[in-house]
């Protein structure tokens, strides 16, 4: 009797459970996460060793976006049946979307291992590695894939935008081309091929671009940008009459981008319209008044015709906007003296540190200064020049750093050096020591001054 009654009730929770999956698959047929998720509330601990419960709420979390639920209830499946290839797939994605790339890329290995021939094995690793940043690698498993389906243009494609992430501009373009070749009616296909042509040093690009252009206009006529497309091929190829009709077409069908008014204006300067390229100019220069090449071009067209004098003023507006902006120059400055001292040439980084600290006497270009040489033993510094220049940081540094808490350390470390060089003196019986400063500019200081330099320098434990 009692064995017929624990039977009973096996076959009550049984029924239970299926009519429980029953109601939330349906639920998520439906798409109604959120009432999934409200139910997933209710669970009891038994409740997650049922896999098909476990993995239609995770499912519906993955539906809602909340991809970290979802990852914890897919794990709790893989923990029940780690041999399943589509949960691995969504564990995995779910560990990509968030951000877990260690633990995404494990997963997809397993699909992987399981099968590496397998097709979608590949191609979602090779998305994987995309995701993650590794083009080179995404490459391999793209490759391995399109040795069996070489025309396959998802796949060209897919390879053309890894080499174009690279910056391998001629890689980028052979697969575009080849992808295009297999589907010509693809627009946007069509209008990346030409754009990554158009760079190339290649003699018959214009006529490769234009073919493009004219094979997709077939399949997809009137489409703006594939007209926008073989516009700029025109103007780039100096063909600006044709170049000119084009952009007339697609301003005239309400198309007036920026980038129609732009080279249609400039196209039609070319060809000698100068009245009307200053319509399309003006309306150019209404949307980017920092354009300096739109300034140069209108001016040039209202120095032709009848405004000498506005001519004038947007030749000075644009020679200003061609002078490099003071901020992105001392940019450019710190990010190249940077590189020198990373490079090992110190004397290069430290010159423009020196150049930036006469000009703006900034204390943090004082330290880049004498980071740029970094810690030199003295005693074993048998360049006279590197010795001279070494002792002309360190002095700087001693001089015009400010002696507080925050440069202890450093001062005190200064101090240090140049004990270093006075005891090198007394044994080298020098009563003087000459410096060079980044500049090339020569001086130098007596055994007096250097002492009453160290004496004016904090001491430090950390050095004793």
């Amino acid at each position: 009797m009692k064995q017929i009654v624990i039977l009973l009730l096996l076959l009550s929770h049984a029924v239970t459970a299926q009519s429980q999956q029953e109601n939330l698959q349906e639920l998520l047929n439906r798409k109604q996460y959120n009432q999934i998720v409200a139910f997933a509330d209710q669970l009891q601990a038994a409740d997650s060793s049922d896999y098909q419960t476990m993995y239609l709420i995770g499912q519906a979390y993955e539906g809602l976006l909340r991809y970290r639920d979802a990852y914890r209830f897919y794990q709790q499946c893989l923990l029940l049946d780690s041999t399943q290839v589509e949960l691995l797939n969504m564990t995995g994605r779910m560990a990509a979307n968030l951000g877990l790339m260690r633990e995404a890329e494990s997963y997809f290995l397993k699909i992987w291992e399981a099968d590496t021939t397998d097709f979608y094995a590949n191609y979602q690793l090779a998305r994987f590695y995309v995701q993650s940043g590794d083009d080179r690698q995404a490459i391999e498993y793209y490759e391995y894939l399109l040795e069996s389906d070489p025309n396959n243009p998802t796949l060209l494609r897919a390879v053309g935008d890894c080499y174009q992430r690279l910056n391998d501009r001629f890689s980028a373009f052979e697969a575009y081309w080849f992808a295009f070749q297999n589907n010509k009616e693809n627009a946007g296909l069509a209008s990346t091929v030409v754009n990554s042509l158009l760079p190339l040093a290649l003699e018959d690009k214009i006529e490769r671009a234009l073919e493009v252009c004219d094979t997709a206009l077939v399949y997809n006529p009137g489409n703006n940008t594939l007209l926008q497309n073989q516009g700029m091929v025109f103007f780039t190829g100096k063909r600006y009459s044709e170049a000119d009709s084009i952009f007339t077409i697609l301003i005239e069908q309400g198309d007036s981008s920026y980038i129609n008014l732009k080279y249609g204006g400039f196209s039609k300067y070319y060809a000698g319209k100068n009245m009307e390229a200053i319509v399309l100019l003006e309306k150019a220069f209404l949307e980017d008044e920092t354009a300096f090449d739109v300034c140069l071009f209108l001016g040039s067209a209202l120095g032709k015709t009848y405004d000498r004098k506005r001519a004038y003023q947007l030749f000075d507006q644009a020679e200003e906007l061609m002078q490099p902006l003071p901020a992105y120059t001392d940019l450019l400055l710190q990010f190249r003296a940077d590189t020198y001292a990373r490079d090992g040439r110190r004397q290069e980084a430290a010159a423009i540190f020196y150049q930036q600290w006469l000009t703006t006497k900034r204390r943090d270009k004082l330290s880049q200064i004498w980071s740029a040489y970094g810690t030199m033993d003295v005693s074993k510094m048998e360049n006279d020049d590197l010795r001279a220049r070494y002792m002309f940081v360190n002095v700087l540094i001693a001089t015009e750093m400010d002696n507080n808490q925050n440069n202890s350390i450093t001062l005190s470390f200064v101090r240090r050096q140049l004990l270093q060089f006075k005891e090198d003196m007394f044994f080298r019986g020098m009563k003087e020591h000459p410096m060079i400063a980044p500049d090339n500019k020569r001086s130098s200081i007596t055994e007096t001054r250097l002492q009453e330099i160290i004496q004016q320098l904090p001491e430090s434990n950390l050095f004793r």
